[in-house]
Formats: structure tokens, C-alpha cells, sequence
């Protein structure tokens, strides 16, 4: 981890610490003369790529930082969030923190720039710094520079290229340099008059490209120069095209970017001397950063890691400057100053500062020597995933939290029930804020809105980075459902379901969730088996044998009750309950009249005498023996156990007299109920009256009615449950016409 060290500024009136070993070199553009002395010797370092450096651990990079030049001892770095400049030595790992200042580094130099207003740069050999030196207060040296306004375009070591233009906007390139504790200004000879500049760059110490416009023998044209900042003098130069871009130099090769009228891309090199070019086309797109290091030229579109596009041309390539299969190095780049100091990543190695050097087959590889911690590719950084999902109550929907290494992302999560293969996937959406976290709800329901199945699942969790850098990070878990169970449920869902009864004598079941949902047809059904047309009336009965799960009695047209145990997603084997039952004309079941946890079924016979039916609890005796809890119930032609809807203290029925009224018995808890209280008229138009459940998860049972329309087709209208009394249903809501079931009429329980 890298250490921030403070440097103390010290002025004339406060010093208290020698010059120390931090040398403050200034050179200040103010009024006075130009002292003319022999041309600077080359800076140091040849911007040949070798290998020669020993391997040791990467020191740690400043969080934040953006690579801003470097040299043999350290690297320059930049934090915008902070506006700080920092340099860390490879050595230790040490950081220095820079006085308060816009500064700029170099190309395999030490040597740091700061610039200071107006026009004054203070120079910093931060290869002599130590972690307790102070910055000493620079001393000024001055000197004048022919035209109306400069700028420094590259710092190369102890020189600084500067464009200083005329009046008219003409460019002519100086190198000032500080020999002696004199400043030196050299002119570059060899520019025309009117020269333009377009682009330059500095590859290696001592050779500066630049690429201009102007008049040259009375013809105007674009040229590429390299520069040799030892002499001050052009060395090579050609002409270029007119659509042509970043340029390179180094002390063999020129190197540039062409672009063709249809935005086909072509990175093209040359040695100095020769008119003979290598050309090698890079597809189609905006323009690139061409670099040459040694024997190669790179190719690379800067700010791959943090973008939100893909682009073909993050990764940073390269190719044999005399021709050759490009080979890519990293997966993409920040900044790069020569082959010493490439700010980037690989998906080995994460982000951080790399130096690119020949490998063992003489193809550049990209070797890390300071890390930010950053992963280049996508990574998990954490989650938060519930241990269990219980999907009994609408709100709050159970929530699942993902941490990535980084926003840029696109993610989606995906839920599989591991025992049907049904599946739930969620949008595709951003990593949002600086914990790059992406947090998904679920409202148990699958892709085709039936609810969602109790048991194990298996989620996966992909994201997608929206730079294009590196493949999709995909991670699977494990999470169980658990939503309990209801008393419609065939589907081991904890929501309730619809049973049907064709004319063939198919009993089948329909997700109740899927048709309250509006969900457009075909609706998913289960089949469980032909042959119960023997029954004269069925009845869903919840759960009374004590398996957890929703059980189903029938009645044979010789009066014997036959019981099927629910298994969660079926039902089991008959068992014969016994016979007689030819007695009662109404059958219902589902309401907890006793108070003991079960559902119970009731009964009336002919001559209106109410019987309850407790349950047991048992498979092979589902039912205690009856008692009787009422009679005049032969006023009512329709009777259905809603379980409790109005909070009272055990499960509630519901009656229809022969006038279409419908009333409301409260249950006790006992087996008996309360005064009836009436709920409204009307419901004469319907044929079937199903106390289906808790269907919309409020915590409250529900009302679902089936009647014929105008045209013969069947149809469902839902009340959902209020909780109230006084008002135990709200307004109806027509849910759909039962289409499927026109062709062989079914009947709902």
C-alpha cells in the first residue's frame, strides 16, 4: 500500500531545512535576455523496449490517480477528485504528495514540471526526493521568447518543448532548457514560415514528433517531423495525408494514423529516410493513439476502463514497425508515455501502471509495476442475498444485492427452480453509484406470471461490461423458496390455484396468479388424470390430512367420499372416507371452523341441518365424526368456506339464498358462528362461488365467482377480501373469458 507523504513549502522567512535532496529547477518566461550556449546533451534513457529490468512486486498506485509521465525511479500521478499530483517511487512504494500546482511529468525522465502563472515552470528531480524532504522554495530564472503568446507542449527530461506563435498565428518550436542555472532558448530551424501545428507527441526521451501544415519550395502541404531534441534540429520528415492524425517518433521510424472519406482506419510506419511505407488496416472507427516503442508501433483508444460503449480499439495492440501480425498487449489504456510508463490493464493483472518490454518470443508483453487494486475485467466484489424468499405477502417484495468492481455494467439475474426448470429473469439494468451495486426485487412470480415454486433455486448473475473490455462475468448460488402453502394450492407455490373439471373427466388445474394477472392465454395447466367424472361434486378442502399441502375430496354418485391427499404438485392415491354422503345436497371445505390449525368441510342435508365435519389430521381418516352446528340452511342454494376473512377468530362461510343474497357467517372458532350479516344482493348469476384463497397476498382470503356470459363462454370475476365485517368483499373485478374451457364446459371448486 502506498504512503502519502506531505512536503513541507518552505519559504525564505520560515526556512528551516537545507535544500536537502529535492532540486527545484525554474525556468520562468518573464522579461530579460536569452543567454546562448552550446546545444543540451540528450536526456537520459535511449526509448529502446527492453527487458533488462528486474522483476519485484508492483508497489501500490494512489487511489484515483491517472498516470501523468514517469521515469526510472517513479511515476507521476494525477487525482481529479482531489486535484492532487502525487509521485510514487518503485523502489518502496513511497508517495510523495506535490505542492498545490498543475504539474506535468516526462517519458522515461524523473524530472517534473510544474507550471506556474504566468508562463514560470519549477522543475523537480524526483529521483533525489526522500519521504522527509522538504520542497524547497525554487529560485526564478528568466528569460524572453520572440512572439505574442507560448505553450508548453511536451516536457522531455531538463527540456521543455514550447509553440510560440507570431502575431498572425504563426508556429515556431523552441526547447528551453536550464544548463548551468542559465536558461537556454533554441529555435528549431527547418519550420516553414507559416507553419501550423496539428499534432505531436514525445515516444522517446530525446525524438519529438510533430506534424504541421504550411508552405514548403511555394507548395503548402502537411509534413511529420521527428525532432532531435540534442541538436534542436529536424532529422527526418515527409509529407503526409491531409485526413491524418496522431503521430510518433522515434530515433528510427516515423509512425501516423491515416483515415480514408469512408472511416477505415490504417496505422501506417516509416523508417526515417525511406519513402517505402507499412500499412495495416484497422477497421473502421474514430481515431487512435499511435505510439512506437522500439521495434513496435501501438495501437489505442484511451479510456477503456471507464466507459460506458464498447470500442474495438481499447485494447492497446501492437505490430512490427517493418510489417507484421498485430499482437495484442493489454486489454485497454489510460494513458501512455512510451513503453516504460503505459497506464492500462490486462485481465491477468488488473489496472495500473505497466512497462512493455520484448517477452521470451520477442512480442511485447506488458509486465505491471504499480496497481491501483482495480480487476481490468468484471469481478464481484460482494452480495447480500436473502437466505430465504417467502413469497406470502405483496410487499416488501425480498430483495438481492450485487457488488461489482466497477459501474460501468450492464447486469441481469436469472432464477431457476431447480426441480420444473422455471425460470425468472429480471431486465437488464446498471450497476449504480460508487459501490457499482445493482440490486434487483422479485415478486414471485416466473416470466409467464405463474407464481413462483417452493423449493431450491439456482440463480445466476450476469453482468455485462458496457465497455466491451473483457468478457461477461457470470456467477451462480443457490437460494430456497418457501411460501408456504394455501388452501387452492396444487403447485407447491404458496399461491392459490383453480381446479377444473372438464366433461371427458380430466380434473385440471390453473395458476390462479397467471389468470389474475390478465396474463394472455395459453395459461399454464396441470393434468392430473382422466376418471373424475365418477363424482358428482368435488370439493378443494385444503389441508386436512396434515401434510401441509391442499387435499381434494369427491363424492361418487353412490354417495361414498373418497379423499386424495395433496403432494405439493399432485395428489396421492384415493382413500375411501366412507358412504352415506348421498345425503347432503352442499359440500364445502377450506375454513378452520374448530380453531385447531385445519381446515375442516361441512355439510347440509335435505332437510337443512348443518353439519361440521372436524379434521383429523390423518390420511386414513381425514375426518372426525359429525356434529351438528345449525339448521334452517335449506333457504340457502349455495354455500362456500372463505376461510377467515374478517379477523375473527376461526374460519368464516359464506351463503347464497334462493333469492341470489349473499351472507355472511362469521366463524367462532368453536364450530359455530355468529348472526349472519348480509352482504348483497345479486349473486344469483353465478354458478360457481369459490372461496379460492389468498390470491392478490394482502393477508386477507378472496372471492372468486364463475358465470356464464351473453355468448355462452364462461367467465371469472374476482372480490378480493377487505377484512372488514361489515363490508367483507370489494367491487368486483372481471377478470377473462374462460376461452379454453368453451370447447368441453368445465366447472371450477
Amino acid at each position: 500500500m502506498s504512503r502519502t507523504i506531505h512536503p513541507t513549502r518552505v519559504t525564505r522567512a520560515t526556512r528551516t531545512r537545507p535544500l536537502a535532496t529535492t532540486v527545484a529547477l525554474v525556468l520562468a518566461v518573464t522579461a530579460g535576455g536569452v543567454c546562448a550556449t552550446p546545444a543540451m546533451a540528450a536526456p537520459t534513457g535511449t526509448g529502446e523496449v527492453t527487458a533488462d529490468l528486474p522483476q519485484q512486486e508492483p508497489v501500490g498506485m494512489p487511489t484515483g490517480g491517472v498516470l501523468r509521465g514517469g521515469g526510472p525511479s517513479g511515476f507521476l500521478a494525477f487525482d481529479a477528485r482531489q486535484n492532487r499530483f502525487s509521485w510514487t517511487r518503485y523502489a518502496d512504494g513511497a508517495t510523495v504528495e506535490l505542492p498545490e500546482g498543475q504539474y506535468r511529468g516526462a517519458v522515461d525522465s524523473d524530472i517534473v514540471v510544474r507550471e506556474d502563472a504566468p508562463h514560470t515552470f519549477s522543475l523537480y528531480d524526483m529521483a533525489t526526493s526522500t519521504k522527509d524532504a522538504a520542497v524547497p522554495e525554487p529560485a526564478l530564472l528568466g528569460v524572453t521568447l520572440p512572439g505574442a503568446s507560448t505553450k508548453l507542449l511536451r516536457s522531455a527530461g531538463k527540456t521543455l518543448v514550447m509553440q510560440v506563435l507570431d502575431a498572425s498565428g504563426n508556429a515556431s518550436l523552441h526547447l528551453l532548457s536550464l544548463q548551468d542555472g542559465k536558461a537556454v532558448d533554441r529555435e528549431v530551424a527547418g519550420l516553414p514560415a507559416d507553419a501550423r501545428f496539428v499534432s505531436y507527441d514525445l515516444n522517446e526521451p530525446g525524438v519529438f514528433a510533430l506534424a504541421y501544415t504550411g508552405t514548403m519550395d511555394g507548395a503548402a502541404g502537411k509534413w511529420l517531423a521527428a525532432v532531435d531534441l540534442a541538436t534542436g534540429t529536424i532529422t527526418s520528415r515527409r509529407t503526409l495525408p491531409a485526413v491524418s492524425a496522431d503521430v510518433a517518433a522515434s530515433a528510427t521510424h516515423l509512425a501516423w494514423a491515416e483515415r480514408s472519406a469512408d472511416g477505415q482506419l490504417t496505422v501506417v510506419s516509416a523508417r526515417h529516410g525511406e519513402t517505402a511505407t507499412v500499412r495495416t488496416p484497422i477497421g473502421a472507427g474514430e481515431w487512435v493513439q499511435v505510439d512506437l516503442m522500439g521495434d513496435w508501433v501501438t495501437y489505442t483508444r484511451t479510456g477503456g476502463a471507464t466507459a460506458t460503449e464498447p470500442n474495438p480499439f481499447f485494447p492497446l495492440k501492437a505490430r512490427p514497425v517493418a510489417g507484421g501480425t498485430p499482437v495484442t498487449v493489454m486489454e485497454s489504456t489510460e494513458a501512455l508515455f512510451g513503453a516504460g510508463q503505459v497506464h492500462g490493464g490486462t485481465a491477468a493483472h488488473g489496472e495500473g501502471v505497466y512497462r512493455i518490454a520484448p517477452g521470451a518470443d520477442g512480442k511485447p508483453v506488458a509486465t505491471l509495476r504499480a496497481s491501483n487494486g482495480q480487476a481490468t475485467v468484471l469481478d464481484l466484489a460482494g452480495q447480500q442475498v436473502p437466505a430465504l424468499l417467502d413469497f406470502r405477502k405483496e410487499v416488501p417484495w425480498p430483495t438481492m444485492t450485487w457488488y461489482l468492481n466497477r459501474g460501468n455494467a450492464l447486469v441481469q439475474l436469472e432464477l431457476t427452480h431447480n426441480a420444473t426448470g422455471k425460470r425468472w429473469t429480471s431486465g437488464w439494468d446498471y450497476a449504480y453509484g460508487d459501490e457499482a451495486r445493482y440490486t434487483t426485487s422479485w415478486d414471485g412470480a416466473f416470466d409467464d406470471y405463474t407464481a413462483a415454486r417452493n423449493g431450491a433455486y439456482t440463480w445466476k448473475l450476469t453482468a455485462r461490461p458496457r465497455n466491451g473490455v473483457g468478457p461477461d462475468l457470470v456467477r451462480t448460488g443457490s437460494l430456497p423458496v418457501d411460501s408456504g402453502t394455501a388452501p387452492h394450492d396444487y403447485s407447491n407455490s404458496g399461491a392459490p390455484d383453480l381446479l377444473v373439471r372438464n366433461p371427458a373427466g380430466r380434473l385440471l388445474s390453473f395458476d390462479f396468479r397467471q389468470i389474475l394477472t390478465q396474463y394472455i392465454s395459453p395459461t399454464e395447466r396441470t393434468d392430473h388424470g382422466t376418471g373424475w367424472n365418477i363424482y358428482d361434486r368435488l370439493v378443494a378442502t385444503g389441508d386436512v390430512a396434515g401434510s401441509r399441502f391442499a387435499d381434494v375430496v369427491g363424492r361418487d354418485r353412490s354417495g361414498v367420499l373418497w379423499f386424495y391427499q395433496g403432494t405439493g404438485t399432485g395428489l396421492a392415491r384415493r382413500v375411501q372416507v366412507g358412504g352415506g354422503w348421498q345425503t347432503y345436497d352442499k359440500l364445502t371445505a377450506g375454513s378452520d371452523l374448530t380453531g385447531d390449525g385445519r381446515a375442516d368441510l361441512v355439510a347440509t342435508d335435505r332437510s337443512g341441518v348443518l353439519w361440521l365435519y372436524p379434521s383429523t389430521g390423518s390420511a386414513t381418516k381425514p375426518f372426525a365424526p359429525r356434529r351438528k352446528i345449525g339448521s334452517g340452511w335449506q333457504t340457502y342454494n349455495r354455500i362456500t368456506a372463505t376461510g377467515n376473512i374478517a379477523g375473527g377468530r376461526g374460519g368464516d362461510l359464506v351463503a347464497r339464498d334462493k333469492d341470489g343474497v349473499l351472507w355472511l357467517y362469521l366463524g367462532k372458532g368453536d364450530g359455530t358462528f355468529t348472526a349472519r350479516t348480509r352482504v348483497g344482493g345479486g349473486w344469483q348469476q353465478y354458478d360457481e362461488i369459490i372461496g379460492i384463497g389468498d390470491a392478490d397476498r394482502d393477508g386477507r382470503p378472496d372471492l372468486l365467482v364463475e358465470g356464464e356470459t351473453m355468448y355462452g363462454a364462461q367467465s371469472l370475476s374476482f372480490y378480493k377480501g377487505t377484512g372488514d365485517a361489515r363490508a367483507p368483499f370489494s367491487a368486483r373485478k372481471k377478470l377473462w373469458t374462460l376461452e379454453e374451457f368453451n370447447n368441453d364446459r368445465g366447472l371450477a371448486f
